[in-house]
């Protein structure tokens, strides 16, 4: 049996809930929210393209960027190397909010007040698999990060030429963090 998408002002039953699942907004083809799914529905039911993600790259002061392995028990792209923060967007939150809230909870780190900003934005129409925006935030060269040991199991700094090698190498990475290193430092790598 299929679930159908919850409209704003539907309630999600009680059994979906039970489930502890995450509400993320459904959007349309131009990122305006028409519903509200649980993720393992959103999942299961294959509307990646409806879902809206952030991803935040830190950078520091050489240009290189704080890249980490997912843990191997990670269901989605277990061991790979991932953003420096990836993440849904919640039901009702910002793009900002949430990448703001995903480096709370990954990198136990408040960043409100650093300086990040947007790089650019990914959608389903230009090959991306959800609508993603993309931030960086620029850090010193001794920027510490104290990374959530349950969804990292350890990090590199590296530059998006290393990035792309390590790719074309055979190492695992994340789709998604090979395609925003071409697409918006591709002048770094040619």
């Amino acid at each position: 049996m299929t679930q159908k998408i919850v409209t704003q002002q539907e309630d999600v039953s009680a059994e979906v809930l039970a489930q502890e699942d995450e509400l993320l907004d459904i959007v349309d083809e131009h990122d305006q929210v028409i519903g509200v799914l649980p993720r393992s529905v959103a999942y299961q039911q294959n509307k990646l393209a409806c879902l809206r993600a952030v991803w935040l790259l830190i950078k520091n002061e050489e240009g290189k960027f704080w890249i980490p392995r997912r843990c191997a028990k990670k269901i989605s792209s277990p061991s790979s190397l991932d953003g420096s923060t990836v993440g849904h967007v919640s039901s009702g939150e910002t793009y900002e909010q949430a990448m703001l809230r995903e480096v709370r909870e990954e990198l136990n780190l408040d960043i409100s007040g650093m300086p990040y900003r947007v790089i650019g934005k990914l959608t389903p129409q230009t090959g991306s698999i959800s609508f993603i925006e993309v931030f960086e935030l620029q850090v010193s060269n001794n920027f510490v990060i104290d990374y959530n040991k349950e969804d990292f199991s350890e990090f590199y700094w590296l530059s998006s030429q290393e990035i792309i090698q390590k790719y074309n190498d055979g190492e695992k990475i994340r789709k998604t963090l090979v395609a925003i290193m071409k697409i918006f430092y591709s002048e770094k790598i040619l």
